[in-house]
């Protein structure tokens, strides 16, 4: 769908450039609009492959159930009886690798964790409180922010990382306590 929306979108452009006289132009700005796309890209895609390599490391040494062991007592006293033990390890690695901000890295863990959390047509509330935090995800060290302010030629592209921090920890922080609210009214 989204396809059909982006498409006609250019394309509309595109006719409304040819009929405006000015179809030369359009085509030039996008075609360079193109090139810079896949410039960035490319430049995204090291340290995307730099932080999810890192990912995998850690998995294999180890550090991610010990981190999954270390956090458990947290996840179940945020996250209740409903957390099944299996899902811990999965939860751990997403939320981590969401703090690392690798959003596209985190997804398949949460997937799975959701997948376990799952109780039939309905979801839990462990499994309601896992998306919101997994949605708002507090940001430790916002990488992907910061690769693409470092393909763009930012002087300071590190510079967003506090900002980040208190963003995304006051969005986590508003997000649990309204889970833990509609906990108790329902």
């Amino acid at each position: 769908m989204l396809q059909w929306i982006f498409g006609g979108m250019l394309g509309a452009s595109l006719l409304w450039g040819l009929a405006g006289g000015t179809g030369e132009q359009v085509v030039s700005a996008a075609l360079s609009a193109a090139g810079e796309g896949v410039e960035t890209a490319i430049g995204l895609a090291g340290g995307f492959a730099f932080f999810c390599g890192l990912m995998e490391i850690l998995r294999r040494a180890g550090v991610m159930d010990g981190l999954a062991r270390w956090l458990r007592p947290m996840l179940c006293f945020l996250m209740g009886r409903d957390l099944p033990e299996d899902a811990v390890p999965y939860v751990t690695m997403n939320l981590a690798a969401n703090a690392l901000g690798l959003g596209n890295a985190a997804t398949p863990m949460g997937m799975e964790a959701a997948r376990r959390m799952a109780r039939g047509e309905s979801a839990g509330n462990a499994l309601c409180l896992f998306l919101v935090i997994n949605s708002s995800s507090v940001q430790l060290l916002p990488t992907s922010v910061i690769a693409l302010r470092a393909a763009a030629g930012s002087a300071h592209p590190g510079a967003i990382a506090l900002p980040a921090l208190l963003a995304t920890g006051i969005s986590t922080a508003v997000g649990v306590i309204s889970c833990k609210a509609a906990e108790k009214w329902a």
